[in-house]
């Protein structure tokens, strides 16, 4: 009966902790800013890690899980240095292990795989001396160091997105995250656990993203035909600019097109979609609704763009007013005929907001393409995530019995 009230109890404290973790991580985001600023983020917080865990487990403790979670994390970071992707330095957060941010994503899940991959197989080199040096002393500290560092990486390995083990398996197929979902459920009820409900949470918000992911490319196509349709309004009123710009009732004109857009948002207001549109059954609702926003955002900036050049056309006209007297000043006779002045060029404001949309455009070409083959792999490049997943699975997995039996053979000293 100790013996269940002592696991009972460790249990809870480990619940606690998870808890405490929670909390910073979600109420202290001002301090993970500060860290990133400084130029020794990941010793600040390895050190502010390595406290918290001593506080409670020891420092002998302490050390060896800062000591995987950091190797760990450098693995990832080094495999991300070779594809090329910049990263944020790794911090670390009290009983939640660490994290590094990308700054970027990856070129397609393949790349993605690989950075992942790179932390469990770097873990296992992490404790891999641990196994020569029990074998050496018999020291059981080396045994724990063995058990733990297996069941750190091994529990990264689970196929649940944002774990390591879900990126490598989306190389699969990411269907394989909702049976990851599946099986976290049922634990979910037997032995509630703040961390794997955070884990779960984050792999339901991945897994419906992904499910998602048709709508979201749709919402891209309609941005582009947008796009697409602004370019052409704007081609048809350059051109017909061309033709009254030597008007004197230019600005006149220029108010005009500002009114038809004035006219266009509230019509666009009028025939917005009312109501939630609920996911999958009324997608085409959401996706109007959609489209309606996005027009009247480029109906704003063609305001915004037709108000500057209507602005940049009175501040024209004026200093050709203003030059015009003072010829007049200096030469009352008109002895000294007035030099022709240049007309308004407002083609150069149209090519330079028309290139502004282009480079939307493209960069709403290049996230389209990229989503569209994020998940595209080869069978040769499945066959091989396969194997070397379940090749690291089964070694961490060995390796984790055999710890654990180490710690019970030494069960004795340890107590």
């Amino acid at each position: 009966m100790s013996e269940k009230a002592q696991k009972r109890g460790q249990s809870r404290t480990w619940t606690v902790l998870a808890g405490i973790g929670l909390f910073f991580l979600n109420k202290l985001k001002w301090l993970f800013t500060l860290l990133k600023l400084g130029k020794f983020a990941t010793l600040i917080s390895m050190f502010l890690s390595l406290g918290a865990y001593a506080v409670f487990f020891g420092w002998k403790f302490a050390v060896a899980i800062v000591y995987l979670i950091f190797v760990h994390e450098m693995g990832h970071l080094v495999a991300a240095k070779r594809k090329g992707l910049k990263t944020s330095p790794a911090i670390f957060i009290p009983f939640m292990g660490a994290a590094i941010g990308l700054k970027e994503l990856p070129k397609n899940a393949k790349d993605e795989a690989f950075v992942a991959y790179a932390g469990p197989l770097f873990g296992l080199l992490s404790f891999l001396p641990a196994v020569f040096l029990y074998q050496t002393t018999g020291e059981p500290f080396w045994g724990l160091v063995i058990q733990l560092g297996a069941m750190i990486n091994l529990f990264n390995l689970f196929p649940v997105s944002p774990l390591d083990g879900g990126r490598i398996v989306g190389v699969l197929s990411t269907k394989i995250w909702f049976v990851g979902l599946l099986i976290v459920i049922p634990y979910l009820f037997i032995s509630p656990d703040p961390i794997m409900f955070l884990i779960f949470l984050f792999g339901i918000m991945t897994w419906w993203k992904r499910v998602r992911e048709d709508f979201e490319q749709n919402k891209l196509v309609a941005t582009l035909e947008i796009f697409n349709a602004e370019q052409q309004k704007l081609a048809v009123i350059k051109e017909e600019m061309d033709e009254y710009r030597d008007m004197p009732n230019f600005e006149y004109i220029i108010g005009t097109y500002m009114e038809d857009v004035r006219v266009a948002k509230d019509r666009l207001r009028r025939n917005m979609p009312s109501g939630y549109a609920f996911p999958f059954f009324q997608d085409k609702k959401k996706l109007a609704k959609y489209r309606v926003l996005v027009e009247e955002e480029v109906m704003i900036q063609r305001e915004r763009f037709l108000s500057t050049l209507r602005e940049e056309y009175n501040a024209d006209r004026k200093n050709k007013e203003y030059v015009i007297e003072q010829y007049r000043e200096n030469d009352p006779d008109g002895i000294t005929p007035i030099p022709e002045l240049e007309p308004f060029d407002h083609r150069a404001y149209f090519d330079a907001y028309e290139n502004s949309i282009r480079v939307e455009q493209r960069k709403t070409e290049e996230l389209y393409d990229q989503r569209k083959n994020y998940y595209v792999a080869n069978m040769k490049t499945k066959i091989t995530v396969l194997v070397l997943y379940l090749l690291l699975a089964g070694v961490l997995s060995a390796f984790l019995v055999y710890g654990m039996h180490l710690m019970e053979v030494n069960r004795h000293l340890i107590m």
